[in-house]
């Protein structure tokens, strides 16, 4: 059996208990009924759909929102799709998130006054908090020599 698919508040304003049953009853029938049943359901799903929309000084269902950031708006899609659309979403996202870090270390070379050196990258990848505390080990242990110990 399938995976199922999580539904969405249009899914729920459109939707009913009745039409919910109809849909589970669907493999049950004759095979040439099925066919009718299922147009069926879908017609009173878009007869919900029309009704919903059809008043005019009615507010829409639900308030308009502003555009998320896009992996923001992956997070909120992901739960609807199935396998093949996550994997989809999580490369999308992860694909961002490396142009991001690209974007980031493309920004630190040129204010770089020289060449970059690796604990400058891992230190700009760090919150400001972990970043401070990065400095101060990286000073303590600056004047240490862990090749050559002294006995």
């Amino acid at each position: 059996m399938k995976d199922s698919l999580q539904m969405t508040e249009f899914d729920e304003l459109i939707g009913s208990s009745s039409l919910q049953m109809m849909k589970a009853f669907l493999p049950f029938l004759e095979p040439s009924m099925q066919q009718w049943a299922a147009i069926y359901i879908q017609m009173q799903e878009l007869q919900n759909a029309i009704a919903l929309f059809q008043t005019p000084d009615k507010p829409p269902p639900w308030p308009r929102q502003a555009m998320p950031p896009p992996e923001k708006l992956i997070e909120a899609l992901r739960p609807y799709g199935g396998p093949a659309e996550s994997a989809a979403l999580d490369q999308m996202k992860s694909a961002m998130e490396a142009m991001k870090l690209y974007q980031k270390f493309s920004d630190l070379q040129q204010k770089a006054s020289g060449p970059l050196s690796p604990m400058d990258l891992i230190k700009e990848m760090l919150p400001p908090e972990q970043a401070a505390m990065f400095d101060t080990y990286s000073t303590m242990f600056q004047g240490m020599d862990f090749m050559n110990p002294q006995s």
